[in-house]
């Protein structure tokens, strides 16, 4: 692709600029012609829309002006993934084990894997894809297990000061209209384009974005890279609304649907649909909006026999908890039971997004996580892209499915969305209905088989629950600021305690799973760090031998740390390990590879991979100012989830595993990061 240098561009734009002098433009950005290519994007202030103050802002740059040129993920050398499967895989298994690893490993380099890294290579020449993308999407759709706790995880957004931030309706009605917003801003193609600044110098520059929104879509990237602007994939945002998972027997299907204009609101199991956009696209007043709400809880409020249902017919919601097979039979029973029911899976299905108006009002951090990431199960809908959940005290959360995307566009949407309805806490948000904001009851007409579904739905959920322990912890030990001072990475220290707390507590290493995004890749979705290295273990024997000196601590410490920072580059820059190995393992496992072997090659069936597979340790991080809390539930019997934070006045963690004494871990953390801390100060 052509390559220009900044003022190069700079020339362009303003001999293109003064082209424009004179002449009257006027041009009009509907969903028609979003995502279009052209060579010159008006100005915005030229630009007409309805409703313009509903947007959050004008993008001088169109949404998705760089996805036309975005760069592919790399394939890694087959030489280069070997060693790093044997590296990571030396402090986690036996001597014998890791040899048995290294001869499978040398086969595989000798035999099959040439074949399967061909054919990989040859599949990806032939689209503008990501290699992981496909089989990525169909891991997550073919999984039969639960959703609950496995998949979806909660974030939860900060507090807002005063009476207003402490307003059930109040503040479900403000981030309601604040994500109409989002969408509004999104489908017109004027939200800012996802972009990491590495200069930002030049690419925050007021002249940069006219410049780059003047290059063809086909290189517009190569233009943003020079300058040190690297524009993110953003594919994603087509399923973060009006869209949901469908569960099948053996996959699901994700579905997304064009003109919906509607909510729907979950309040003690039952649904209502809201209309938050009128006949004209428009987003309905949040004081309208506001009125819902409080009419949707009085309703709900009022006693059962009041509104003449049974209890058991409205938990509709717990289905989405059950097994995917099972969820599928039920839904396809549920569909055809009665028209009503066909009507409200469609109302739910096509919904932009789901509300979860709790009648719970949690305090401490551990009961917020809880109630974000599971509830009582009644009052939610597991399958939805996303569902947001305002507690009776005000508190804000969101728990979103995540076989359609990963955390870079969801903490996007957290970001704006929180700032969009803090601006509106001077608004009223009591007023006249109109009839699109009228809430309309969604109904149910369940047969005496399908109510005994319902019950033991609730069973099992409660079961779930109950068998899971969680503890958080919240300390000021270690901080960005400080860690930094000592020029080591706040990230790689955290990961570090990670290691040190389960050595303390089970005296030895697991294997070890941090996400990081490869956005940068046209359709990149996440890659694997592999926290537990070499490096790691003698970091942790070191503080757990008490005969070592704290010269030989921070030494290690630092080498752990700074290992973990190179892993971590690699593994955002496309050079990891267990992207490739999966898509190697996926492509063997085909009808067309499985007729020339009746088995696996012996690397997918060692110890070792075996090993790196069975995850104990599965952390995740989302830093930003705008969120408090986040979480996620174990993925096995023997794994601790750990979500967790670094900023500048605090550190954080939530763990939960299934009894495996997640106190126990936590006050081991605790103990590490003290001690990580004293070593790092004292060093020279």
């Amino acid at each position: 692709a052509p390559l220009f240098c900044f003022p190069a561009l700079l020339a362009l734009y303003k001999r293109e600029k003064s082209c424009l002098r004179g002449t009257t433009l006027k041009v009009t950005m509907n969903a028609r012609s979003f995502g279009k290519s052209s060579l010159l994007r008006m100005p915005s202030r030229l630009l007409s829309t309805q409703a313009d103050h509903e947007m959050l802002h004008h993008s001088r740059i169109p949404t998705m002006h760089f996805q036309d040129s975005l760069p592919k993920l790399p394939i890694p050398a087959l030489t280069d993934t070997i060693k790093r499967f044997l590296y990571f895989a030396e402090p986690l298994v036996s001597a014998n084990e890791l040899e048995e690893a290294r001869q499978a490993a040398l086969a595989f380099q000798a035999k099959e894997g040439p074949l399967l890294q061909h054919q990989l290579i040859e599949n990806d020449r032939n689209q503008y894809s990501s290699f992981i993308s496909a089989p990525w999407f169909d891991l997550y759709l073919r999984d039969r297990a639960p959703l609950l706790l496995n998949y979806n995880p909660q974030l939860t957004f900060r507090d807002e000061a005063g009476p207003r931030g402490q307003s059930q309706p109040d503040r479900a009605a403000r981030f309601v209209y604040a994500a109409a917003t989002f969408m509004r801003t999104l489908e017109a193609g004027l939200l800012e384009p996802d972009i990491f600044h590495t200069n930002p110098a030049r690419s925050k520059h007021p002249m940069w974005p006219e410049v780059m929104r003047l290059l063809p879509r086909g290189f517009a990237f190569y233009g943003a890279a020079l300058t040190g602007a690297f524009p993110l994939d953003m594919s994603q945002y087509a399923n973060l609304l009006r869209s949901t998972r469908v569960p099948f027997p053996e996959a699901d299907k994700l579905a997304t649907y064009k003109k919906s204009r509607h909510i729907v609101v979950q309040r003690g199991g039952r649904f209502w649909a809201v209309d938050v956009l009128d006949a004209d696209g428009g987003t309905v007043p949040v004081q309208q909006l506001g009125n819902a709400m409080q009419a949707i809880i009085a309703h709900a409020d009022a006693p059962r026999h009041q509104a003449g249902r049974d209890v058991s017919a409205t938990d509709v919601g717990l289905l989405t908890s059950l097994p995917r097979d099972e969820w599928a039979a039920h839904r396809h029973a549920l569909q055809n039971c009665a028209p009503q029911n066909a009507h409200t899976l469609q109302a739910i299905d096509s919904a932009l997004f789901l509300v979860c108006l709790e009648s719970t009002a949690p305090e401490s951090h551990a009961d917020i996580n809880r109630c974000m990431l599971h509830g009582d199960g009644v009052d939610r809908w597991l399958d939805k892209s996303f569902q947001l959940i305002v507690t009776a005290n005000g508190k804000v959360g969101l728990n979103f499915e995540h076989s359609w995307g990963d955390g870079v566009a969801v903490l996007r949407f957290c970001t704006e969305v929180t700032a969009a309805a803090e601006s509106l806490a001077g608004m009223e948000t009591s007023g006249i209905y109109s009839q699109s904001a009228v809430p309309t009851e969604l109904c149910w007409s369940l047969s005496a088989p399908l109510l005994e579904v319902v019950v033991d739905a609730a069973k099992r959920f409660r079961r779930t629950i109950a068998s899971t322990d969680l503890s958080i912890i919240e300390s000021d030990t270690l901080t960005n600021p400080l860690v930094k001072k000592y020029k080591l990475s706040p990230d790689g220290m955290m990961q570090m305690a990670f290691q040190l707390a389960h050595m303390k507590m089970h005296g030895h290493s697991v294997s070890t799973y941090e996400s990081a995004s490869t956005s940068a890749f046209k359709h990149g979705r996440t890659e694997t760090i592999r926290s537990a290295t070499r490096e790691s273990a003698d970091f942790c024997e070191a503080f757990c031998n008490r005969h070592a000196s704290q010269s030989e601590r921070a030494a290690k410490m630092r080498k752990a740390v700074q290992n973990h920072t190179r892993i971590t580059r690699d593994a955002l820059t496309g050079k990891g390990m267990d992207r490739h190995l999966f898509a190697l393992r996926n492509l063997a496992m085909t009808e067309e590879n499985m007729g020339r072997s009746s088995k696996l090659p012996s690397i997918f069936e060692s110890t070792a991979y075996k090993t790196l597979s069975n995850i104990i340790i599965s952390t995740s991080t989302l830093n930003s100012d705008v969120l408090v809390n986040g979480g996620f539930g174990p993925t096995s019997s023997e794994c601790y989830a750990v979500g967790y934070g670094i900023l500048d006045h605090a550190c954080g963690a939530s763990v939960m595993s299934y009894g495996r004494d997640s106190s126990g871990f936590t006050d081991c953390l605790t103990k590490a990061m003290q001690e990580m801390r004293d070593v790092m100060m004292a060093e020279n």
